[in-house]
Formats: C-alpha cells, sequence, structure tokens
C-alpha cells in the first residue's frame, strides 16, 4: 500500500500541474477558484490502483497568447489540491497515500503556471509543481473546449512519483512493491 501511496502522490502531483495550467489559459476575467475532479492511477507488482480528488485552479486573465476559449490570454494561474480530500477504493489504500503524502506537514499540492504555447486544441503548460517540499519543472499538453458553460479541460499526464521525492510504498515483506509510474488525469469546466 505505501507504493500505492507513493504512485498517487506523483501522479497527483502531475495532476495539479494541468489543472493549474489548464484553469489559467481558460481565464480572462477576474481570477477565481473553480473545481477540477482528478483521478491517479498506476501499478503494482500485485494489482492496479486508482484513487480521486478535487482541486481547485485559480486563474488571473491578462496578456498572453489567446487561447481556446481565453481571447486575452492568462497573467497567471494556480492549481490546488487538498491533500487530505483523496478517496481511494479502500481505507487501508487511503492510509497508505496520506502516510506518503504526509499532510499534517504538507496540506496541499500545487501548480504554479510560469508559460504556456497555444495550439488548435489547447496548450502546453509549463510551469512548477510541488509535492511535499519538492518543486520540479513540468510540461504537459491541455484540450480546452469552449462551450456554452465555460471552457472544457482535460488534460493527461505521467509522472514518476521519485522525481518529488516520493518513495514507492512497499509491504508485505517486498511481496508488493507499487511502481514509480503514475498517470493523472483531470477535467473540469472553467467559466472565464
Amino acid at each position: 500500500m505505501s507504493v500505492v501511496t507513493t504512485s498517487f502522490r506523483t501522479a497527483f502531483r502531475r495532476f495539479v500541474i494541468a489543472l493549474v495550467a489548464g484553469g489559467t489559459l481558460l481565464s480572462g476575467a477576474q481570477a477565481t477558484a473553480q473545481d477540477v475532479d482528478f483521478t491517479v492511477s498506476g501499478t503494482s507488482t500485485i494489482r492496479g490502483w486508482t484513487c480521486t480528488v478535487t482541486g481547485s485552479a485559480e486563474v488571473t486573465p491578462g496578456s498572453g497568447g489567446a487561447a481556446p476559449g481565453f481571447a486575452n490570454g492568462v497573467q497567471a494561474a494556480t492549481l490546488t489540491v487538498p491533500v487530505n480530500a483523496f478517496e481511494c477504493p479502500n481505507e487501508e489504500m487511503t492510509e497508505h497515500l496520506l502516510t506518503a503524502l504526509r499532510p499534517d506537514d504538507f496540506a496541499e499540492i500545487t501548480f504554479q503556471l510560469e508559460s504556456y504555447e497555444t495550439s488548435r486544441q489547447g496548450a502546453e503548460a509549463t510551469g512548477t509543481l510541488t509535492i511535499l517540499d519538492t518543486s520540479q519543472p513540468v510540461t504537459f499538453p491541455v484540450s480546452l473546449t469552449p462551450s456554452g458553460q465555460g471552457v472544457a479541460i482535460e488534460g493527461d499526464v505521467r509522472l514518476d512519483m521519485t522525481t518529488y521525492g516520493v518513495e514507492p510504498p512497499v509491504v508485505m515483506l517486498g511481496l508488493m512493491q507499487v511502481r514509480p509510474q503514475i498517470r493523472i488525469q483531470f477535467t473540469g469546466t472553467l467559466s472565464p
């Protein structure tokens, strides 16, 4: 379970980055915090695992390259994920995840957008992802689709949790080991 927690943490970090980037690109008005749903998944030597969490994106419109749904670009964007809000299929898995992410010391995972390159489908976001006390640069694609309700965002990021100092859990005397690679997927609708 400890490995699952570590993988989930890395995946969550990437997901947070993707969410912040997506939120930043979509904004064209005053900064507002909006919900984004994340799914973090990975594998172990025994089985796959998936956990979920809802975070927030705060976007400040400003000068920058126009992106689908954001005619004036984005000045700043921050994605925040509350570590204690993660939910896994069972209580033991959630406990292992929280042990690895240490919410008492590091209550949030954050992504701070630094730049973006637009495309027809959205943008490639670059920024700093912080998990625990480790900050690393991250770049990932974000799909942006304008709709009547705002701008739908989608992202899919793969990370190695050990890059952020998260050690994959090992349980049952080493019989089950969580693999360090995780996948973070996110979706949400932002109102510019």
